[in-house]
């Protein structure tokens, strides 16, 4: 992957509710047609931006190329040390009680992203998730 032609994985799911209830959609968007950097876990995208009409996205988190994940908690477009004891995002425990120090993201979207995951908040016209019917 050259410097200058960078791409997005977006990863759509259905939300709680609607006709994508419990599905989930990868595509990938060139950074030319919509930026994501600056935005932050819990911002609301236009459908429209990325090509998909009166549809409405919110940000619910990511990844970096080197697969650090990130999270809410965390502020800024920073990579931290963070020491983390209860079972979320980036530590699963072995043991109750169990502590250890994860490296994760901050919460804002940087350069270095590769991976966004979005929900569905509003549903247009088209459909986003195909049946299997």
């Amino acid at each position: 992957m050259s410097s200058d032609k960078r791409v997005y994985k977006l990863n759509i799911s259905g939300g709680n509710s609607g006709s994508g209830k419990g599905l989930s959609k990868l595509i990938e968007i060139d950074e030319k047609k919509f930026r994501f950097e600056g935005m932050s876990i819990g911002d609301t995208i236009n459908g429209g931006l990325i090509g998909f009409p009166n549809y409405e996205f919110e940000i619910t988190g990511g990844s970096d190329s080197s697969g650090f994940p990130m999270r809410k908690d965390v502020h800024g477009p920073v990579k931290k040390k963070i020491l983390v004891s209860k079972k979320g995002i980036g530590y699963k425990p072995a043991r109750k009680g169990q502590k250890r120090r994860r490296t994760v993201r901050g919460n804002e979207i940087t350069l270095n992203m590769t991976l966004i995951n979005l929900k569905v908040l509003k549903y247009g016209e088209t459909e986003l998730f195909k049946s299997k019917e």
